[in-house]
């Protein structure tokens, strides 16, 4: 299992670095290529980022149910914000995502909604990437 968590960590710091390095580095290669080319990188990077959605909400829910009996009450706080905060992620991510593929006029993606998710996915992919390295055992 610990080999599992491992992979698991790995494509978690690999998506977060990615999506968060392109999300800094899009306005400027938008302003150069055009927005086709931005926004096509995106929608690969979209792939990507589906897998981690339901992948945090899977790391971080089984996060809270290995707690230890004797577990403080700020850990618990923790691990229990960092699954609602994943799946506040997973529910607005593929909200904007289906939108953005499939919706039209009022059914269209929320701008501001993908900033969140473009800022907030590689914080808690990474964190939980170097926790999951750290601690292969446990989740």
């Amino acid at each position: 299992m610990a080999a599992l968590h491992r992979v698991i960590a790995l494509y978690l710091l690999l998506v977060g670095l990615a999506v968060g390095a392109y999300f800094v580095i899009s306005p400027l290669h938008a302003g150069q290529a055009g927005w086709d080319d931005a926004h096509s990188i995106w929608e690969i990077l979209n792939w990507f980022m589906a897998v981690t959605a339901v992948l945090l909400v899977l790391v971080t829910y089984t996060g809270t149910k290995y707690l230890a009996e004797d577990a403080s009450s700020w850990d618990k706080f923790v691990a229990n914000g960092r699954f609602h905060i994943a799946l506040a992620l997973l529910l607005g991510f593929f909200s904007n995502w289906f939108a953005d593929q499939w919706g039209n006029g009022e059914l269209g993606p929320v701008p501001f909604l993908w900033v969140v998710i473009d800022i907030a996915m590689p914080m808690l992919a990474v964190t939980m990437a170097l926790k999951l390295w750290r601690e292969p055992e446990m989740t």
